[in-house]
């Protein structure tokens, strides 16, 4: 019986996907390379912002809640936002009051980080109540919400800093249904011991979480401050849509098979937990292994499909490093950084997080003046390799995440193949065409291969009483 829950968000991200790409695409030509540059420097600033002022509260409290005290927790939750948000538009205003930034750019920033922040909190309590159709119908809405608003803003001459309120604005809306989950919460519910137990486990995230999003947006940052806007338009678009493509399945294993894991792990089911964490940690390597092969053979036909030349020149030869950064980002991110919702080492996070940071600041100011973007994305690639080891290495000695070892084997032995296949097939088959329906059909047989093999479309939950399938 197939995992329905894991179907449902499955479904709506690949909905989600599917309409990011189409939103880029569209942004992308509306705006034109300097104004996408400056929406993407916005974004990228808006990013490491709300990573230090509210995402690690999310995490803080799906790493300690209890559903028997939801109402406490999630009010507490509540109130640790709100907070977080007065400490942001305190910051912000600070930083405008100097001169940093201009007043509409801190504006737009502000506005995004009150809309990731109301949408990805409420996501994340809809989540752990298990509501995969709530959930679900929010990504889609979110989706759609995003390219009409986003468009009409382009189209009316709102600029990039319109193209960011619009956005915002379609993440509080998107989130009205998620909000709808929990109706009867109010903030009185919230108790101190709530907050303080948030507060005990999630500081060490209020760092990392910062320190994560400024590592994943340095190279947008100082492609700006070296190239201009109009090289970071092209970078920021190819970068977005491999990012977005990763993050489908990895954001599907983590809100399904993750959660589930984490349920058993509450309720002392040590053997459950091990072998959802071993499904998804095969689902995990999948994805990263036939996503990075898809894109090295696939990729520059994607972009020519999907953006403007201006944009795809000058970034052809950089989606084989976005294709292996954002594998090595998904086994991170998606598994093996889900350590610390098992283990009390949430500092974890912060380590791995400073190593990606270091590791990508000091390459790209190496590396960015002398090879230009190609630099900066070898930079991405190399941060994203080091710090999926460290967390890998480093979590064992808290919690054993498991290892599928056949899988570790035989992915990307497979996956290897296809990219092989695929470069004989371009040197001995002069016709595309031909070439093209070749690769098509040896994709689909690694894949489905793999697919076959680790049984990646359904997952077994061993309960107490004896093996039963678990659907939601």
């Amino acid at each position: 019986m197939l995992n329905t829950s894991g179907l449902l968000y499955l479904s709506a991200r690949a909905v989600s996907a599917a309409g990011n790409l189409l939103a880029v695409a569209i942004f992308s030509r509306m705006a034109g390379p300097a104004e996408y540059g400056h929406y993407v420097l916005i974004f990228a600033w808006s990013l490491i912002v709300y990573g230090f002022g509210a995402q690690w509260m999310r995490f803080a409290y799906f790493g300690v809640y209890h559903l028997q005290r939801f109402d406490e927790y999630v009010a507490s939750l509540a109130r640790l936002l709100a907070c977080g948000l007065i400490a942001v538009a305190l910051v912000l205003g600070a930083m405008g009051w100097v001169g940093l930034f201009e007043s509409g750019f801190l504006l737009a920033m502000f506005a995004l980080i009150c809309g990731m922040t109301v949408y990805e909190a409420a996501f994340e309590v809809t989540r752990t109540l298990l509501k995969a159709r709530r959930s679900a119908l929010a990504m889609a809405l979110r989706t759609v919400l995003m390219i009409g608003f986003g468009s009409a803003s382009l189209a009316l001459g709102g600029g990039a800093r319109g193209l960011a309120f619009a956005i915002a604005l379609a993440h509080l809306i998107a989130a009205a249904p998620l909000l709808a989950a929990f109706p009867g919460v109010r903030l009185s519910h919230g108790t101190r011991t709530a907050s303080l137990r948030m507060l005990r486990y999630g500081w060490p995230l209020l760092l990392s979480f910062g320190i994560s999003a400024a590592g994943q947006s340095i190279d947008r940052v100082l492609i700006g401050h070296f190239l201009g806007e109009a090289a970071l338009g092209p970078y920021g678009v190819v970068a977005d849509l491999l990012r977005q493509s990763f993050s489908v399945f990895g954001e599907v294993i983590a809100l399904s098979l993750i959660t589930l894991a984490k349920q058993h792990a509450n309720d002392a089911d040590a053997d459950a937990a091990d072998g959802v964490l071993r499904k998804a940690f095969t689902a995990c390597l999948a994805t990263a292994t036939f996503g990075s092969a898809f894109f090295v053979v696939f990729g520059d036909l994607v972009l020519r499909l999907l953006l403007k030349p201006e944009f795809v020149a000058p970034t052809h030869d950089l989606v084989p490093f976005f294709a292996v950064a954002f594998a090595c980002m998904t086994m991170r991110n998606f598994y093996f950084a889900q350590v610390i919702y098992f283990s009390r080492a949430s500092y974890l996070e912060l380590v791995v997080s400073l190593l990606f940071l270091f590791t990508s600041s000091t390459l790209s100011l190496l590396l960015l003046p002398p090879y230009g973007l190609a630099g900066a994305a070898i930079a991405l690639m190399t941060a994203s390799i080091i710090s999926c080891l460290a967390f890998a290495a480093l979590g064992r000695r808290w919690y054993r995440m498991p290892i599928d070892l056949p899988a570790l084997i035989a992915m990307p032995t497979l996956a290897v193949a296809f990219v092989l296949s695929a470069r004989a097939a371009a040197a001995f088959i002069p016709d595309g065409s031909a070439a093209l329906v070749i690769d098509a059909i040896a994709f689909a047989l690694a894949a489905g291969l793999a697919i076959r093999r680790f049984d990646l479309l359904s997952v077994m939950q061993n309960d107490a009483h004896g093996g039963q399938v678990l659907a939601q």
